[in-house]
């Protein structure tokens, strides 16, 4: 399963691949000096954060097929089966979404952070690594951590 082709949805949120249209937006986060440091990163010009993106969608190392047990719907798949060992969502607020979601849309407008997820233990699919950056701190600080100790 391609990266691209998996969301994860929950009661407030529903997170979705990091694509191309995000780009602008993260970039625009990723000028706050505070945010920078917060996630120990570069700044970078547009250009070469759409190249990351690029990078990070098309990276071999992350098309691992492993198991994803988590009480969520994971649309446009068959079963839990995810093709990642890492994998970069941006979280939507369904509140902020403009009409109803489509899974492949990017709904630049309900942008509010991003996940990076990191299967480390191939051996233990139950096992991962997450990180959360909350961009718009005004919007449901506490659904970040809700969403991953409540299973969504």
């Amino acid at each position: 399963m391609e990266k691209k082709s998996v969301s994860l949805e929950g009661k407030k949120v529903i997170m979705v691949p990091y694509m191309e249209a995000h780009v602008p937006k993260y970039h625009e986060w990723m000028q706050d000096p505070a945010l920078l440091e917060a996630t120990g990163s570069e700044p970078l010009t547009l250009d070469q954060e759409f190249h990351m993106q690029l990078s990070w969608t098309q990276d071999p190392h992350s098309s691992l097929s492993l198991s994803l047990s988590m009480s969520v719907s994971v649309c446009a798949s068959d079963d839990l089966g995810v093709g990642f060992a890492e994998q970069t969502f941006i979280v939507l607020d369904k509140e902020m979404l403009v009409g109803e979601f489509t899974h492949g849309d990017p709904h630049v407008e309900a942008m509010v952070g991003d996940v990076n997820l990191y299967m480390n233990d191939l051996d233990d699919p139950h096992m991962a690594e997450i990180e959360i950056m909350i961009a718009e701190p005004k919007r449901y600080i506490d659904l970040y951590l809700l969403l991953m100790i409540n299973r969504w």
